[in-house]
């Protein structure tokens, strides 16, 4: 009997009921990073949201959404203008600094006002100046359309957002076999090779992960914890490089399984099952290295070492029982 892609699902469910999940699913279409922004007479506010798409060139109209609940909105619904600023790589704080409510989330940050008004953030790969036309009623939230009357883009990479976490784009695979199949002299660099190198073995280990029970976030939340006893959930999030609403679920998940627990404190740990299944998805992952290393020489893998670790590659005293995704 063929088995069908339902038994294959990490999770499913009735997006109504299962709403976790089905936030967990939704991760899975990846987005850019914006954060809009506005200016109502001296009183700023800026919304760091994925929710920014395009709806029309004639005329030129974008929408986004906003919680109801937002204290950011009063200030958006009062000025005539807004500003899409799309984040670029190395701006992950910029995001988490406009993601937190109750701070003043323009301190420290580089901007100036544009033409319409509303506030443009410094070193983004790009904006669009609007003017608000509509909003429509979505469920929890507010779809804002504005029509576009300046846009400018730069020369950066943009900072990407999928499965709760931030991340970077880059060349699809067959580009890349495409470099790899040029000449001696147009050879990929190392930096290249290990990109693809890294992809690779992590496709890989996200089915080993799921074999175990585990799903990728939920693994690098293991391992963490393996490794640092006593976090707190914004710490975890942090050295596991994720946000604090997919960390949360990752150990909601496992807290349910009963493989983290929390301390008098508060702070995380794993539980006694919870190791167990750590050291068993570690010793899955030791297996599937082996097996692909099983052709070389010990001295041809330390040199392999070796030379990932003039590159950067760290070689330290963390547990190396799998992989750190």
């Amino acid at each position: 009997m063929t088995r069908t892609d339902l038994e294959y699902a990490i999770e499913s469910g009735t997006a109504a009921i299962d709403t976790d999940a089905f936030r967990r699913a939704l991760g899975h279409f990846s987005t850019g990073v914006t954060v809009i922004t506005a200016d109502a007479g001296g009183s700023l506010a800026g919304i760091t949201a994925n929710s920014f798409n395009s709806v029309s060139l004639d005329p030129p109209l974008i929408l986004w959404s906003v919680k109801k609940t937002s204290t950011s909105w009063p200030v958006f619904a009062a000025a005539r203008s807004f500003a899409v600023n799309v984040l670029a790589v190395g701006q992950s704080t910029l995001a988490a600094q406009f993601a937190r409510s109750g701070t003043d989330k323009f301190s420290g940050v580089g901007w100036r006002h544009g033409a319409s008004g509303a506030p443009l953030l410094d070193d983004v790969t790009a904006r669009f100046e609007c003017e608000r036309r509509y909003e429509y009623e979505g469920g929890d939230h507010l779809i804002v359309v504005g029509e576009v009357t300046r846009f400018s883009r730069f020369d950066r990479r943009p900072l990407v957002f999928t499965q709760g976490r931030f991340s970077v784009a880059i060349d699809h695979e067959e580009i890349d076999q495409a470099v790899a199949a040029a000449s001696a002299e147009d050879r990929p660099t190392f930096l290249t090779m290990l990109r693809r190198a890294f992809l690779h073995r992590a496709s890989e280990f996200r089915e080993e992960a799921h074999a175990v029970g585990f799903t990728m976030n939920q693994s690098r939340l293991s391992y963490h914890l393996a490794v640092s006893p006593g976090l707190t959930l914004e710490n975890l999030a942090r050295v596991a490089l994720l946000d604090v609403d997919a960390a949360k679920d990752g150990v909601s998940a496992l807290e349910d399984r009963g493989w983290i627990g929390r301390r008098v404190d508060g702070t995380l740990e794993l539980t006694s099952e919870g190791r167990r299944q750590n050291v068993r998805l570690g010793e899955v992952a030791r297996s599937a290295e082996a097996a692909k290393l099983a052709g070389y020489t010990a001295a041809e893998i330390e040199i392999a070492r070796r030379v990932i670790a003039s590159l950067g590659g760290r070689l330290d005293n963390i547990p190396d029982y799998g992989e750190d995704p």
